[in-house]
């Protein structure tokens, strides 16, 4: 469930918030990273009201964060967590990458079938 930015708050503050919630869920540090600053990203792309800047703001977040699974699991009915792939179907993992700052998964594709 993506976490709410609180009115007035900095980017530095919502991270580290919404990170310590995520990881708290049981995602890795990385990964909640990700979700963390995608969050971020886009709540400043939908207030963007030039359509130059929305468009190269939504291709910067494509680039930035494409094939990354930012849904990675689920809390099972015994409380457990159980983990999905870093990366969408037809990626793949081939290491990581830096975006704003922060390590993610690097997902390349899609990878035809043979």
């Amino acid at each position: 469930m993506p976490i709410n930015i609180r009115p007035g708050e900095k980017e530095e503050e919502f991270i580290s918030r919404c990170i310590g919630e995520e990881v708290a869920s049981g995602k890795e540090q990385d990964v909640s990273a990700a979700i963390c600053y995608s969050y971020w990203r886009k709540d400043k792309m939908s207030k963007i009201k030039d359509t130059t800047s929305k468009v190269m703001a939504k291709v910067a977040y494509d680039t930035d964060f494409r094939g990354i699974n930012l849904n990675l699991g689920e809390i099972l009915p015994d409380g457990s967590y159980e983990f999905e792939e870093p990366c969408w179907e037809n990626y793949i993992q081939i290491g990581t990458k830096i975006v704003d700052g922060v390590e993610v998964p690097d997902c390349r594709g899609p990878i035809e079938e043979e």
